[in-house]
């Protein structure tokens, strides 16, 4: 694979990066992950507003705008043999805060995407240091997120979705959860600190122009046993129906949006 670092294509296994870069020794940096497929980015513009507003929160400046970031991406994209995959642009403070921010593009195909419904589990963000210094941003940090991904693993599931000291749903390790009740869509509201994934907001987009309400609001977990269906989504798995122990569905409503959103994603 063809990776960029700091201004230079180079093959991915002689890409490398300085011990001494405070991405690497603190997380001092940001991170987006697109998907492309057709070699066609889904939604860079919203991944990249995301990023460069992140990127003032946290003071760190680059001299690329959001048409340049895409490009390249674009190019890292062209120069590899891949028609569809998984894109990550990392930005960090670089060495100090007096030198120039890091740059670096890594490339992937797809890994193999289970087929749905996949099992979740549920886990108190009080039991894994859950990092939310701001909601809006994706940065560097993600040790109790992927803590908790590796119990999911241990105790056969596909992801862990948290529930926070008042038993409120919040979110998955790395995904957006949605749930659907009596026909409406329902996903845990911004204000609980959880990121706005960009798949997320597409599926608010389908629901609303297939008539079906959406609500952003305060799920208690003893009350998940009464949903109709649920779903998980990101960038890298578009869409999953999911279940949990003594719960399932027959996923008809997200069956649905699942096949609008691969059309959105295909056309895109």
């Amino acid at each position: 694979m063809i990776y960029y670092v700091n201004g230079q294509f180079v093959d991915s296994k002689s890409a490398k990066i300085s011990i001494n870069d405070l991405g690497f020794l603190y997380g001092d940096g940001l991170f987006e992950t697109m998907r492309f497929d057709n070699k066609i980015l889904f939604s860079p513009y919203k991944h990249m507003e995301r990023l460069l507003n992140g990127l003032e929160i946290i003071s760190l400046k680059i001299k690329q705008n959001k048409e340049q970031l895409i490009n390249l991406l674009t190019m890292v994209i062209n120069k590899n043999n891949l028609n569809d995959g998984i894109i990550r642009l990392m930005i960090t403070r670089g060495e100090s805060d007096s030198s120039s921010p890091s740059i670096f593009i890594t490339i992937k195909s797809f890994y193999n995407i289970p087929s749905d419904p996949v099992k979740i589990i549920f886990l108190s963000e009080s039991d894994y240091p859950i990092i939310r210094f701001n909601p809006a941003i994706k940065s560097m940090n993600y040790i109790g997120n992927m803590l908790a991904k590796k119990e999911a693993s241990r105790l056969g599931a596909f992801e862990p979705l948290f529930y926070n000291d008042k038993k409120i749903i919040t979110e998955c390790a790395i995904r957006n959860i949605f749930f659907i009740k009596d026909n409406i869509i329902l996903s845990p509201s911004l204000d609980l600190g959880i990121l706005s994934g960009v798949m997320r907001d597409t599926v608010f987009d389908i629901a609303r122009e297939k008539g079906l309400p959406v609500e952003e609001t305060h799920i208690k977990l003893e009350e998940l046993q009464d949903m109709d269906e649920a779903f998980i989504t990101s960038t890298g798995i578009g869409l999953l129906s999911c279940y949990w122990d003594n719960w399932n569905s027959s996923f008809e409503i997200s069956k649905m949006i699942k096949k609008e959103l691969l059309k959105r994603i295909k056309i895109n």
